[in-house]
């Protein structure tokens, strides 16, 4: 049965992220592959190693020395790093998860979704968490490997509030606003 327009496709993959922690969970739900479905906790470092930064810097570089449009490709520059950061950063990820896997055909694309667990889902008490997370994935994992994910990702979201709870809560507004000390715009729009 083929899905239509209005019909969205589980991804294959998802990623959850905890903006004040070093470690990310990766839910690898691609059941043609060996040991998948599977759950793994991630450490930035791991992933995101000095051939990632080489790629980031590298594009970086060639962006900054682009001839065409110099003042507007210096406009753009916020919104084509955070694009090269969340492609290198997503390949980098997905390079890690196929490691073990020798066949080059299974290297495809997968779908993948991205979950920052910050705002709502932290506002969730335990229990709330744990009931989302277990809808969230019931599909992708089950049983005892979706309680450990489910134990998992609950034990990092405790982390995260409290890493969280330590900056003020307008820091990030300030930021994105400019009116902070800690960081300053090449441009910003007047009221």
């Amino acid at each position: 049965m083929e899905s239509g327009p209005d019909e969205t496709k589980k991804p294959e993959i998802s990623l959850c992220i905890f903006p004040h922690l070093s470690e990310l969970v990766v839910v690898d739900a691609r059941s043609d592959l060996p040991g998948r479905p599977r759950f793994e906790v991630l450490n930035v470092n791991d992933v995101f190693d000095d051939r990632f930064f080489g790629a980031l810097e590298g594009e970086f570089a060639s962006l900054l020395r682009r001839e065409e449009m110099p003042f507007l490709k210096l406009l753009a520059l916020p919104q084509e790093v955070e694009g090269f950061i969340r492609v290198h950063g997503l390949q980098a990820i997905l390079a890690h998860l196929n490691l073990d896997i020798q066949d080059d055909g299974a290297k495809r694309n997968p779908g993948m979704a991205v979950l920052f667990l910050t705002g709502p889902f932290l506002a969730l008490d335990e229990e709330g968490l744990r009931r989302a997370l277990g809808k969230l994935f019931e599909e992708q994992l089950e049983g005892e490997r979706l309680d450990a994910c489910i134990d998992a990702i609950a034990g990092l979201a405790a982390r995260e509030r409290q890493a969280g709870g330590r900056s003020s809560p307008n820091e990030m507004s300030r930021m994105i606003m400019g009116d902070s000390s800690h960081y300053a715009t090449l441009w910003q729009s007047g009221e």
